[in-house]
């Protein structure tokens, strides 16, 4: 992947360390040296758990080929697709799960060479492998120039990890530029799970409190930024996901949303044009679920059944690469509804033949 780095950047490409896999690492033993700092961070105040770089023995536990798990052979990874009852893949990155750099120019440019090298790859095998291009949101006019290129490149969405720009909402105006490329180029917008807020990451010194509420709640941030914050007043016609977050959290969010929206209203304050069940509506907001959600069959009545996609997770850390079998086998869920989830939602979403 570093191979795409711009060349004056050469200098800070990132390198990999691997240490000592004592037990508090639970294999995470090797890292990625950025700007003179180690990631992730399995242990201590502001865990981040992840299983790159592929050195790490977590990366070998996977039952995914080296090869498979890094693209860098992208047949071996349609061979896993076939093995799981999955058509076509929509890829979306590790390494970007948490904020690498302060430097905003170097973020682009790391962004930049995971976009070419995803091109290169998932192109050797298009109609089964497809990508969503990463965005850098600190730097405006790089991140136009990125929606664009990513156009071009075959993206079939625009994705971010940020759910908040550190400690600043994604409604800032300053970003405007970034949503009205996406929505002139028709790019959806993937809000992703991240560990994107450090007021919120340094809470944790668990990976369980690390993925339930630190790696999670960046993604209803965001959800509240779009149709809380007057972004999608603004470009009323973009497309967004939020990913990897479940989605049963949507009709408690939208719900609170919509018990202050009224006395908030008569302060005069500033707020958006609907209440955050209009929205659900009027624009196009999917989100994606977890096999093992039992509230599933109440928000499709929310959020209509056209709107939820589901999460598979290929090849991931958890070892869960069962979710199309776990949908298929559920009662309360019809056929009809099952191919929505399983084929016909994601494949509006991202404009997908299949």
């Amino acid at each position: 992947m570093w191979k795409h780095l711009d060349p004056a950047y050469k200098d800070r490409r990132p390198i990999t360390v691997t240490g000592e896999n004592r037990p508090d690492l639970f294999g995470m033993n090797a890292f990625w040296y950025v700007d003179g700092k180690a990631f992730p961070h399995p242990v201590g105040q502001g865990v981040t758990i992840y299983a790159t770089p592929v050195t790490m023995e977590r990366a070998k536990w996977k039952p995914f080929s080296m090869g498979s798990q890094t693209l860098c052979e992208p047949l071996a990874r349609v061979k896993d697709l076939d093995s799981a009852g999955v058509g076509v893949q929509v890829n979306y990155p590790t390494l970007f799960l948490e904020p690498l750099t302060d430097d905003p120019k170097f973020e682009a440019a790391l962004m930049r060479a995971y976009n070419s090298y995803m091109a290169a790859q998932c192109g050797q095998a298009a109609d089964r492998l497809k990508w969503a291009a990463q965005i850098p949101l600190r730097d405006i006019e790089a991140g136009v120039g990125e929606v664009r290129r990513a156009k071009q490149l075959g993206a079939v969405a625009a994705a971010t990890t940020y759910g908040t720009l550190g400690d600043r909402p994604l409604e800032e105006p300053w970003l405007d530029p970034i949503w009205a490329e996406l929505e002139k180029q028709g790019l959806p917008l993937c809000i992703h799970c991240g560990w994107s807020n450090p007021g919120i990451t340094n809470c944790f010194d668990t990976s369980y409190g690390a993925h339930v509420l630190g790696f999670t709640l960046p993604v209803l941030m965001a959800f509240y930024a779009f149709t809380g914050g007057g972004i999608l007043d603004r470009f009323p016609k973009l497309k967004l996901g939020f990913l990897e977050a479940g989605c049963e959290w949507l009709p408690y969010l939208v719900q609170r949303m919509d018990h202050y929206y009224g006395s908030e209203k008569r302060k005069g304050t500033r707020i958006p044009e609907r209440r955050a069940s209009e929205y659900l509506r009027a624009c196009d907001i999917y989100l994606t679920t977890e096999a093992e959600e039992r509230g599933l069959p109440y928000v499709m009545e929310w959020l209509g059944e056209d709107r939820i996609m589901i999460s598979a997770d290929m090849p991931h850390g958890e070892a869960r690469e069962t979710t199309v079998e776990e949908i298929e086998q559920r009662r309360d869920l019809s056929d009809a509804q099952k191919r929505k989830l399983l084929h016909d939602n994601a494949a509006a979403f991202y404009g997908i033949s299949a």
